[in-house]
C-alpha cells in the first residue's frame, strides 16, 4: 500500500477513537456493570481519544522509516470502526425489543401532553406503535450485520444512514438528552466516514451507471420543462388549497 497523508491517517484515528469512546460510554451509561465505574469509563474514553490524537504522529514517523505495515493499520482501524459502529447501533436495536427504549413511566404518560418534554413526547409517540418499534430495531440490528461483512458494507451503511440521520435530527429539534445526541452525532460521522471510503463505489452506482428506467423520446428543453413541472405544479396546487383555508 502506498503511503498516506498524514490527514487520511488522523482522520481515520479520530473516527476510530470517537466510535469507541461512544462504545465506553454506552456500556458505562448502562449502569448494570459494577466492575464498569463512571471513573474507569470516563479514563478509558480519554484515554482512546488521547490515542486517536498521538498515534497518527507516532504512525507518520514510523511509516516514513518503513517500519509499520500502513495497509495492516488501516485493516485493524477499520475493523474497529465497523465492529464498533455494529455493536452500538445493535445494541439499540436489540433494547427496543427488550422493552427498554420507547417506554414511557406512568407517572409520567400521566401528565398533561402540554408539560411533556420533548424527549418524552417522542418517546410516547414512537412507543405508540409496537409494530414502529420493531421495525426501527430490525433496521438497526440488520444494517450493522452489514456492516461487518466487506460484501455488504456499503448497503449496511445506506440502510442505518437512513436511520441515524432521521435520529439526529430528532435529538436536535426535539430536544433529547445529550447523550443521545453525542451518541447519534458520533454513530453517523462513522458511517459516513465509512461512506467516504467507499466514494467511488457510490458515484459509480448512483451518478455514472445508465439507469434501466425507459423515458420517452423528448427534445431536451422539453423533457427539462416536464421535470421541472412536477415540482413547479405541486407547488401550485398546495398554494392553490392553502389559499381556500379560512
Amino acid at each position: 500500500m502506498e503511503s498516506s497523508s498524514f490527514l487520511q491517517k488522523l482522520g481515520t484515528c479520530l473516527v476510530a477513537g470517537l466510535v469507541v469512546a461512544a462504545l465506553l460510554l454506552v456500556l458505562g451509561n448502562s449502569g448494570s456493570l459494577a466492575w464498569f465505574p463512571p471513573i474507569v469509563v470516563f479514563s478509558l474514553v480519554g484515554a482512546a481519544l488521547l490515542a486517536a490524537v498521538v498515534f497518527p504522529v507516532v504512525w507518520q514517523g514510523l511509516e516514513r522509516r518503513q517500519r509499520i505495515n500502513s495497509e495492516q493499520v488501516y485493516g485493524w482501524l477499520y475493523g474497529i470502526i465497523r465492529y464498533c459502529l455494529a455493536f452500538n447501533i445493535a445494541s439499540f436495536g436489540w433494547k427496543k425489543l427488550f422493552g427498554l427504549q420507547f417506554v414511557v413511566p406512568a407517572e409520567v404518560a400521566a401528565q398533561p401532553m402540554n408539560q411533556q418534554s420533548g424527549e418524552w413526547l417522542t418517546w410516547y409517540y414512537f412507543g405508540y406503535s409496537v409494530a414502529f418499534g420493531l421495525v426501527v430495531a430490525g433496521l438497526q440490528i440488520v444494517g450493522a450485520g452489514l456492516l461487518l461483512f466487506r460484501r455488504t458494507l456499503l448497503l449496511g451503511v445506506f440502510v442505518l444512514l437512513a436511520v441515524m440521520g432521521n435520529l439526529v435530527l430528532i435529538n436536535v429539534f426535539y430536544h433529547l438528552n445529550a447523550g443521545a445526541l453525542v451518541q447519534s452525532v458520533v454513530l453517523t460521522v462513522g458511517l459516513l466516514f465509512l461512506l467516504w471510503t467507499e466514494r467511488a463505489r457510490v458515484v459509480a452506482l448512483l451518478l455514472r451507471a445508465h439507469s434501466a428506467v425507459p423515458t420517452p423520446t423528448l427534445a431536451g428543453s422539453t423533457r427539462l420543462l416536464l421535470r421541472l413541472s412536477a415540482l413547479g405544479l405541486s407547488l401550485l396546487f398546495v398554494w392553490y388549497l392553502a389559499s381556500q383555508l379560512p
